[in-house]
């Protein structure tokens, strides 16, 4: 069975992608905090979380180095990955 495929341009990518946010909540002081272990043991399987350290090395270069590029093409499930880091972040 293929992956369902999205192609977002960098536009769709700042509206849609809060990569800001999951850069910011990875690399910030709440990260080291025992709730958020918890919560992050509890809430992500393994295989999410380690999906997860790809987005969060992407979050920061898109954040802090090169910029978001002009396209950018990803599954729906690392998709729906991105939204779910992001309101796991934005909620610690």
């Amino acid at each position: 069975m293929a992956k369902m495929m999205l192609e977002l341009s960098h536009d769709e990518v700042n509206r849609e992608i809060p990569y800001v946010m999951v850069c910011m909540g990875r690399y910030g002081s709440a990260w080291n905090t025992m709730h958020r272990k918890r919560r992050w043991a509890a809430e992500f399987t393994e295989r999410e979380k380690k999906a997860a350290t790809k987005l969060f090395a992407k979050s920061h270069e898109w954040t802090l180095t090169r910029g978001v590029p002009d396209s950018v093409v990803m599954s729906v499930e690392t998709f729906k990955l991105w939204q779910k880091l992001g309101d796991f972040l934005a909620s610690i």
